[in-house]
């Protein structure tokens, strides 16, 4: 997949904006013109979570994300009633590199299958508050793996 250079400044941006913390976002377009895809910035409430309940939600927002399930509902609901897709997930991995955590494969899988097909997931390493790297993981048919590179 190739994105434009515009959306992968407003992904760097927004981990950058976010960094110590996990930025989660996607973008939302058609198949058939992926370069006109916009971002759509979720909301990561793990910091929120993590403090009402740390002993089941062990982490805080530098090492994980959690989004509302109301917002990802309704972001479903209106890609859906304005005949779009969701192109990509991406997020950040604050001071770590890219690839595809144990948490992020259980998000993206059900019952071993892709939770939305055709949807690739971004991981944008974040070093230090600076975007080292961004790697777009696609199904291979079996997991996510890597598929290529963004350049930041």
């Amino acid at each position: 997949m190739e994105f434009s250079q515009e959306q992968v400044a407003q992904m760097v941006e927004h981990a950058r904006e976010m960094y110590p913390r996990e930025c989660i976002g996607a973008i939302v377009g058609s198949v058939e013109n992926l370069q006109g895809g916009t971002l759509a910035r979720l909301t990561n409430v793990q910091d929120e979570i993590h403090r009402d309940d740390p002993k089941r939600f062990t982490r805080d927002a530098r090492t994980g994300y959690f989004v509302d399930p109301k917002e990802v509902f309704d972001l479903v609901n209106s890609v859906r009633r304005e005949g779009k897709t969701i192109l990509a997930f991406y997020h950040s991995h604050p001071d770590h590199e890219c690839y595809f955590s144990q948490e992020d494969h259980a998000g993206a899988v059900m019952f071993g299958e892709p939770v939305y097909p055709g949807t690739v997931y971004i991981v944008l390493s974040v070093i230090a508050g600076k975007v080292k790297d961004a790697v777009i993981f696609s199904w291979d048919g079996a997991a996510y793996s890597p598929s290529g590179r963004l350049a930041t």
